[in-house]
């Protein structure tokens, strides 16, 4: 938002910092559309199933019935999940003003979206250039950035990571799922290059610590590692099966 400014003891009628202000409360007040696809499905019935609790029994009815609305409502109060039904859009960060005794000529806002597979990023900042009005501007912070289609949930892959898991841990139950994090995948996809995340890593939740000072990995993990990387690329990378030709 932006404002010609002047002096505070002679403040006008428009100020840059109400505008955007009044322009994050339309963002606010906005979901976005309940979404899913063929790997989004198969996390929540499987994990869904291991629960006993309000957030399973959403998971499955979510499941079995794409975009039920009971099951939606819930899973959209978790933070764990509400980024694999929508898109998502936050602000996180705020500078407005210059000065104590002067009228502010510009406020920003930066708004955090998560954009679900499939969407496209002009099409939500058009949807937030509605909600926030004529009074402020929405631009990227980055333009070079893509948005692409899901890559399809292919029985090879899932069998060749499954392998891998085994291979160190025979007993897990192995489960596709959407990170509603970033990745350089999107390119990726982008490119129409089918793109899936892959972690060797097994830990605890509690003890993760991603993106901190104190981040971590189990000195086991590390080695279970180096068998399941072996395996998976052998197996990807090795001669095709009869039933993958």
């Amino acid at each position: 938002a932006t404002n010609p400014g002047g002096h505070s003891s002679r403040p006008r009628p428009d100020n840059a910092i109400y505008d955007l202000v009044d322009a994050l409360e339309g963002v606010r007040g906005y979901t976005f559309p309940i979404m899913w696809n063929d790997t989004t499905l198969a996390d929540f019935r499987a994990s869904g199933a291991l629960m006993d609790d309000e957030i399973g029994g959403a998971l499955v009815a979510f499941a079995d019935n794409p975009g039920e609305g009971e099951a939606a409502d819930i899973l959209s109060k978790e933070p764990a999940f509400v980024g694999q039904i929508r898109t998502t859009c936050v602000p996180t960060l705020l500078t407005a003003g210059h000065a104590d005794n002067a009228l502010p000529q510009s406020a920003v806002a930066t708004v955090n979206c998560r954009i679900f597979p499939g969407v496209t990023i002009e099409d939500v900042q058009a949807k937030l250039q509605e909600l926030t009005g004529e009074k402020v501007t929405i631009a990227l912070r980055d333009p070079e950035y893509w948005s692409s289609d899901a890559s399809p949930l292919r029985e090879d892959v899932v069998n060749a990571v499954t392998k891998a898991v085994h291979a160190s841990y025979p007993d897990i139950p192995v489960t596709p799922g959407m990170s509603s994090g970033a990745t350089d995948g999107v390119f990726f996809r982008g490119a129409g290059i089918p793109t899936y995340g892959v972690s060797s890593l097994f830990i605890k939740n509690s003890d993760e610590f991603a993106h901190g000072l104190n981040e971590r990995l189990p000195v086991d993990s590390f080695y279970a590692g180096l068998t399941h990387w072996d395996v998976l690329l052998k197996t990807l990378t090795g001669p095709a099966t009869a039933s993958e030709d």
